[in-house]
């Protein structure tokens, strides 16, 4: 995951991106350090993650738990391009352009039918992409190492989990528009990371997926510039 700081439109340098890993690790880091002696990490209370009053800590979970579903289909894609990689003898392709292209048109499409700036929308699923990726090309890469831990043919087929994707998109795509207030507001990184520390402290994902959704959740604020 690169985030990259640049130029935003009014010449000032879009920092969001590093400051959204910074805050993240802020949170994340001394609990992993704390948990090292015993294994096992003791439950975090809701207030200890505070960054602002109240329930506007939260209201951008949803979001993110959605980013995190979207990016659990990346074991399925991946288990469905092993299978045709073991069939035809050839590596696994991950990049699919024509796919992407597809889902950043539509998506920004829909965007913009919902009055939402449509580079907004293609960076949001610019992100959502490549973090799936990111999990695709680490499942791949353990079954190369250990293929006893591969999936069995047949266990998935890219034409039944690419609904599940579509629906996911659009169900993205209505929080960003409920919620463009907040994400637009100069503390959208620091609501984020709460939302994204939430979900990543409630053991929903791996180390490989929790590393992901962070390269996801970090594409979410406007103002963030993410290659």
């Amino acid at each position: 995951m690169t985030a990259e700081v640049s130029e935003t439109e009014g010449g000032r340098p879009a920092r969001s991106a590093v400051a959204f890993v910074g805050v993240v690790a802020a949170m994340v880091v001394p609990l992993a350090v704390s948990a090292l002696p015993t294994a096992v990490a003791a439950p975090i209370a809701a207030e200890q993650v505070t960054v602002t009053e109240g329930d506007q800590v939260f209201e951008l979970r949803t979001l993110v738990e959605l980013a995190l579903r979207r990016l659990n289909t990346a074991d399925a894609v991946a288990a469905a391009k092993w299978a045709t990689a073991q069939r035809t003898g050839e590596p696994p392709v991950v990049d699919d352009p024509a796919r992407e292209a597809q889902v950043y048109e539509s998506m920004a499409a829909a965007g913009a039918r919902s009055g939402l700036p449509q580079s907004w929308v293609r960076q949001v699923f610019r992100g959502q992409i490549e973090a799936n990726k990111t999990v695709q090309h680490g499942l791949l890469a353990r079954w190369r190492f250990d293929p006893a831990s591969a999936p069995a043919p047949g266990t998935s087929e890219l034409a039944s989990v690419r609904p599940v994707i579509d629906e996911v998109n659009d169900e993205i795509l209505a929080q960003l528009a409920a919620h463009r207030g907040v994400l637009e507001g100069s503390d959208c990184t620091e609501r984020v990371a709460a939302a994204a520390f939430s979900v990543l402290t409630s053991g929903a994902a791996d180390a490989l997926h929790s590393a992901a959704l962070v390269r996801a959740a970090v594409s979410l604020c406007p103002a963030t510039v993410v290659k």
